[in-house]
């Protein structure tokens, strides 16, 4: 009898370990997930200036299609992310070309363009949006960071032509006077027309 108690009770301390491993195993795996995620994500470690991920939200992406209605001609998105101010200006039938440094996003976003069968329209680039023509294009959208903005202004200057269209995102460019602005706070789309 004395055994069988031992038995029952070495079963329900083995029962308590596997629980016990079980929940050690699941919190580890969801830490590692997470860690994972935001490093693919959230921080690009790998870019020469390092920008976070910052997600265009339904409203901005409507505003910019506001802010392209009427418009001909092709659209850049520097610095892409997942891909959705390029899949919304594509499914009104521009020619739009995204550039984004992470490979994890850039993937997602090739193959979202295929699954929403926008792949002739929607092209994304592994490319550094400094490198980038931009003379090639009418409509350039830009959700960047002060310190990028800075040295972007430079570039736009140079490269945009007459006619073309600057579309600012959260954040004007420095030296600039924006035509128009739709939008207030964080949720201001800053516009340049190049005459």
């Amino acid at each position: 009898m004395d055994d069988s108690i031992e038995m029952e009770l070495a079963t329900l301390a083995s029962v308590e370990r596997d629980r016990s491993f079980l929940l050690v195993k699941g919190v580890g795996g969801a830490v590692c997930l997470t860690y994972m995620v935001n490093t693919a994500l959230v921080f690009p470690w790998y870019k020469r200036t390092t920008l976070p991920w910052i997600v265009s939200n339904r409203r901005q992406v409507c505003g910019v299609m506001r802010l392209l209605q009427g418009r001909s001609g092709s659209v850049v998105d520097l610095g892409s992310g997942d891909g959705r101010l390029v899949f919304a200006a594509a499914s009104q039938g521009f020619r739009t070309d995204g550039y984004e440094l992470n490979p994890f996003l850039l993937g997602y976003s090739r193959l979202l363009a295929h699954r929403k069968g926008l792949a002739s329209l929607a092209r994304f680039h592994r490319r550094d949006l400094f490198e980038a023509n931009l003379r090639q294009y009418n409509n350039i959208v830009i959700y960047g960071e002060p310190i990028i903005l800075r040295r972007l202004e430079q570039k736009l200057a140079k490269e945009v032509t007459s006619g073309s269209r600057v579309i600012c995102c959260r954040y004007k460019l420095p030296t600039w006077a924006p035509t128009t602005t739709l939008g207030e706070g964080v949720e201001t789309i800053y516009v340049y027309d190049k005459v």
